[in-house]
């Protein structure tokens, strides 16, 4: 199979390779193992994004056609009829376009691929995510707007084709209207990766770990604040953030300022951003516990959770979107709500002093992890894909 793929990340051609950015680089190279082609459509990156361009693809079937810079937005909307173009001229070359989105010009590229079949694969919700943005009110209400038109155009090419989601929300949203709907989960573990510890919390200080995109909406601040409590308890923790910073949002300089007036600056530390993979996986072999506090429902289930067990990392997680589908609580990882530092404090300080709870959380959400690896979900969704083709034939 012949497969095109477009998503908003961008890509760059250097020193003889094709370079993305890890978390999207491993998915592709594990796609690719199961077709004859991949050819991806895709923006190139800005300047200050060329850093992030840390994963040098490894299959020789993957090609990388440029739609034009990885702009604002509204430019790359502006800029949509040449997208279009290059995507007619390559069309007759692919039996499949994989669209990923939510993405900018997902309605778009579905047009320009004519009578080439379109799947799509959804992760994340842009209309749910609005709220949370760091802009004023004025502008979000310009985003919503947008992104619900976006939503409604994406929504009329998931009738009409295969659509993947790894968000049980999603899939209840949609399961009404879409006649092909399937629930995948997303990884970026390969079977290599894996490292098993019966247990944590041998050894003080505790570490405390959050990583992924550095956004208020990931409730980063919740977990300051609720380490801040333990740590008045007498509690001997530390907290590590690891993640891309957003852009627009200051919300490391906010958790700078408060770690500083809770008077535990020297507790506190950010790392910047790692690469998926066994450097950033380091980071979770070192660490106690790993908590996601995320808001919002916006996104699917998030990778940081299956990266976090397949180290032996016990997890705390909020009830968002599909967590509390995908996970037990107190089986897989304990609960908690959203915006509830309470709940998060007591949470860290049960598994800290009950170590029957740790290895049992550990042992289940490592042997879900072992489950969840790239090349099964690979196989699985090109499966997906090719038992749609085929029937949509016969």
């Amino acid at each position: 199979m012949r497969l095109g793929f477009h998503f908003h990340v961008p890509a760059i051609a250097r020193d003889g390779g094709v370079f993305v950015p890890s978390f999207i680089g491993g998915w592709l190279d594990s796609i690719a193992s199961n077709c004859e082609q991949v050819i991806c459509f895709l923006h190139s990156p800005s300047s200050e994004e060329e850093v992030l361009m840390d994963y040098r693809l490894q299959s020789p079937n993957i090609t990388l056609v440029g739609i034009g810079p990885h702009s604002s937005v509204p430019r790359r909307l502006l800029s949509a009829n040449k997208t279009k173009k290059i995507i007619r001229q390559w069309s007759h070359n692919i039996d499949v376009m994989l669209i990923r989105g939510p993405s900018p010009l997902l309605p778009q590229v579905a047009l320009a691929c004519g009578k080439t079949p379109v799947v799509l694969m959804l992760v994340a919700d842009y209309v749910a995510g609005v709220s949370s943005l760091p802009q004023p009110r004025w502008r979000k209400e310009i985003i919503r707007l947008w992104s619900y038109w976006n939503k409604f155009q994406q929504n009329r090419v998931a009738e009409n084709t295969l659509t993947l989601v790894n968000s049980r929300l999603l899939y209840n949203q949609m399961v009404s209207r879409v006649s092909n709907l399937i629930e995948i989960r997303t990884t970026t573990l390969t079977k290599d990766n894996f490292f098993y510890r019966e247990d944590t919390c041998q050894r003080m200080p505790f570490k405390i770990l959050t990583t992924g995109r550095m956004s208020r909406s990931k409730g980063i601040l919740n977990v300051l604040d609720a380490i801040a409590e333990l740590i008045k308890q007498g509690e001997d923790i530390h907290f590590d953030l690891v993640g891309m910073i957003e852009k627009g949002d200051p919300v490391l300089d906010e958790l700078a300022k408060k770690a500083k007036a809770y008077g535990i600056s020297d507790r506190v530390r950010y790392h910047g951003y790692h690469p998926a993979g066994s450097e950033l996986l380091n980071y979770y072999k070192n660490s106690d516990i790993f908590v996601v506090a995320s808001k919002s429902s916006a996104e699917g289930f998030p990778r940081t959770i299956w990266e976090a067990f397949s180290q032996g990392t016990p997890v705390i997680a909020t009830n968002v979107s599909s967590i509390p589908y995908f996970l037990k609580d107190e089986q897989d990882a304990l609960i908690v709500s959203p915006n509830s530092p309470s709940e998060l404090a007591m949470s860290i300080k049960r598994l800290i002093s009950e170590p029957a709870l740790r290895k049992k959380l550990i042992a289940n959400g490592y042997k879900l992890a072992e489950e969840n690896t790239l090349d099964r979900r690979a196989k699985e969704m090109i499966t997906e894909i090719e038992n749609w083709l085929a029937s949509s034939k016969s």
